[in-house]
């Protein structure tokens, strides 16, 4: 029987600007922003065994009060949550001056081509559809910042 190999794509990562952080790999700040504390959690701590300084925040109004004393490299930024979504969060991310320049990278649960029209246009780097192993968000990452 012969499947389609559609079917059978692994979820995938994709790079959006040309946009370039200078911070060298040992001491890259990352924020993960995802409404699932489950998610969020677990992926801050597979990004802090790779040895970065990560946080969590629960939501887009949570993520911009973690950034006040803060200040991340990257954020990893869930689409879909309540309130702010992750479209609303990174136009507000751009129009503060300490991560007016930080990488924003949409992880969501929705494909690339539902997300990156209005992702880019609201200032996203780059997309990882969740269910990628850490590993290929910090791939996509070093794509991002030197």
């Amino acid at each position: 029987m012969l499947m389609s190999l559609s079917l059978h794509r692994s979820p995938q990562c994709a790079l959006w600007s040309n946009r370039s952080v200078d911070a060298h790999r040992d001491h890259w700040r990352i924020l993960v922003v995802d409404d699932n504390v489950f998610s969020a959690e677990a992926l801050s701590a597979a990004l802090a065994s790779d040895g970065f300084e990560t946080r969590f925040a629960l939501s887009g109004v949570d993520a911009l009060h973690a950034v006040d004393g803060w200040v991340p490299h990257v954020v990893i930024l869930d689409i879909t949550m309540p309130e702010h979504d992750g479209y609303a969060t990174a136009r507000v991310l751009r129009r503060i001056a300490r991560t007016r320049d930080a990488v924003i990278i949409a992880f969501t649960a929705l494909g690339e081509e539902t997300v990156r029209s209005e992702g880019v246009h609201s200032g996203f780097d780059g997309y990882c559809q969740k269910g990628n192993p850490p590993g290929a968000i910090v791939r996509l990452i070093e794509r991002l910042v030197h």
